[in-house]
């Protein structure tokens, strides 16, 4: 009935949601793991482990859009994971009023990215890809500095100021379920390193946030034309704020092992959209 999908370049799960497979087993919802490249033919599918879709980004809308043809159902709409599929997503949520860091989408060209440095007075400066995973390609550069290989951009790229606080400070990753707040962790870089991505060596652990946070957070769900049935979002608390830096519809690690009830809590809302048929 349902297949959680990883992928051809890391096609097993990882052990984190072994236990949600098993919980739904258990309640007598099938569940079993596939990789997004065999096109499962599962009335359901919950791709939180198609980790590769930034290398085929058309072949991954592709999938969507056959599956929906097959009357196949997501647990996310397909259209918000289409939009989340590239980080213009973030220049639309600070257009609609969201605390975002500060983010300008433009073309693989060098002029570009430098008018873009310049007219917003950054000395330092993060470049990412439109569509990419895992912080990969992501890359700090300065103002008097040289730029990267911007032929692995080839969707564009997103550019933001460099926030220092999170040298110190990490990133946090605030989870919901069914739109409800879950738990939350820290993600911290290692000394020497600012990018809060497994590929980079972060720890997480859980941690408690504050009220301002989980309020910024919950407005950020409120500007959504759908409310998900899982979402993760990363942010900086700079001062008083929190900064959002990702929005993760898609494919986020959900750090279920770290939080009681977390597999318990995320099963259910599953349970819940299963059973409406």
């Amino acid at each position: 009935m349902l297949a959680i999908t990883t992928c051809r370049a890391y096609p097993e799960p990882p052990p984190n949601l072994l236990p949600l497979a098993d919980r739904l087993n258990a309640q007598g919802i099938s569940t079993r793991f596939d990789i997004w490249q065999n096109h499962p033919d599962t009335p359901y599918l919950l791709p939180l482990c198609v980790w590769d879709y930034a290398a085929a980004p058309q072949q991954f809308a592709g999938w969507l859009a056959t599956a929906e043809t097959c009357r196949q159902r997501f647990i996310n709409p397909p259209e918000l994971m289409r939009w989340n599929m590239d980080k213009r997503y973030l220049c639309d949520l600070a257009a609609w009023g969201a605390d975002v860091v500060p983010c300008v989408y433009g073309p693989s060209e060098s002029e570009s990215v430098w008018e873009t440095v310049r007219q917003n007075g950054w000395r330092e400066a993060v470049v990412k890809p439109a569509v990419g995973q895992s912080g990969r390609f992501v890359c700090k550069i300065s103002a008097d500095g040289k730029l990267p290989d911007l032929s692995v951009y080839p969707q564009g790229l997103i550019i933001q100021p460099y926030i220092r606080e999170i040298e110190q400070c990490g990133e946090t990753s605030i989870i919901f379920f069914g739109g409800r707040f879950s738990h939350a962790v820290h993600r911290c870089p290692p000394q020497g390193e600012w990018r809060a991505n497994s590929a980079y060596g972060v720890t997480v652990s859980p941690v408690s946030v504050p009220e301002s946070a989980l309020s910024t957070a919950q407005g950020i769900f409120a500007k959504l034309p759908q409310i998900p049935a899982y979402a993760r979002i990363d942010g900086i608390l700079a001062g008083n704020r929190f900064l959002l830096n990702e929005l993760e519809l898609i494919e986020p690690a959900l750090y279920l092992h770290t939080a009681e009830g977390a597999t318990e809590r995320l099963a259910a809302v599953l349970a819940g959209i299963l059973s409406e048929g």
